[in-house]
């Protein structure tokens, strides 16, 4: 039976359910539910605004079997406005809504950061594009013009194991610009490996902002190993940790770092 065996290889569709309560005046009232193809990354992939709600989800389970979709539900959780086949093959890895802008960002060996124009919840459409190394794992705008975006390092081959900051420029989001970045790569050597981590790349909550002075601290660790390139013994080992400090500046688009 192929459909038995599809499903125990996890290749069967995943759906998502949302359902919709009224809290108001402190009574708990169920309203109703909706359900949309693939599953949601986390928090940020969902959201409501005029009325609508948003969210963007992946389908699939590896290579290209993977897709992304992004939905816009009405008020009573009815799809809308839909746009399917986002990036086939790979998976988000940060979603940020602002308005009617949609941010999203798929990951196999290069970053694409999509802009989605929400203006119209019942015809979504990709504005632009931009690819680089590496990808980020939380998105904070930054006024309405910029984005910042902090993640992982990475090659144009897809390998990475670095941290990397970056900001976006989307004031023309049919031509979005990685307008500066900080990266902190690691080493990968005959003789030395060096591992740069953070727990914001998986957690926001791990990442602090400054909302006055424009400034990001992200916390990470390092680790530093230098082989003897006779017997592979280890002749140091190093383990540190700090936090990186970030500012954005907003009128000339940079990032300075301490």
């Amino acid at each position: 039976d192929m459909k038995a065996a599809a499903e125990i290889f996890g290749v069967t569709e995943a759906t998502t359910s949302i359902y919709k309560f009224d809290i108001r005046n402190g009574n708990i009232n169920y309203v109703g539910c909706g359900s949309v193809k693939g599953h949601a990354l986390n928090q940020f992939s969902i959201d409501e605004y005029n009325g609508y709600l948003r969210i963007a989800t992946t389908t699939g389970s590896w290579g290209a079997s993977l897709s992304n979709q992004l939905y816009v539900l009405d008020d009573s959780l009815k799809v809308v406005g839909e746009i399917t086949g986002i990036a086939k093959g790979e998976t988000i890895k940060s979603v940020r809504f602002t308005g009617d802008t949609g941010y999203v960002v798929t990951f196999e060996q290069t970053d694409p950061l999509f802009v989605i124009d929400l203006s119209n919840p019942e015809k979504p459409e990709i504005k632009g594009e931009l690819k680089i190394p590496g990808f980020s794992t939380y998105l904070h705008p930054v006024g309405d013009n910029l984005l910042l975006g902090v993640g992982v390092d990475g090659t144009n081959d897809g390998q990475g194991n670095g941290m990397k900051v970056s900001l976006f420029d989307v004031s023309d989001p049919e031509n979005p610009i990685e307008a500066d970045k900080i990266e902190y790569s690691g080493i990968n050597a005959a003789n030395r490996w060096t591992y740069i981590y953070s727990e914001a790349f998986y957690s926001h909550k791990a990442l602090c902002w400054n909302e006055n002075e424009n400034v990001m601290y992200i916390p990470y660790s390092k680790q530093d190993r230098i082989w003897a390139s006779t017997n592979g013994e280890a002749l140091s080992k190093t383990n540190t940790a700090g936090i990186l400090a970030v500012k954005v500046d907003t009128q000339n688009k940079k990032l300075l770092s301490d």
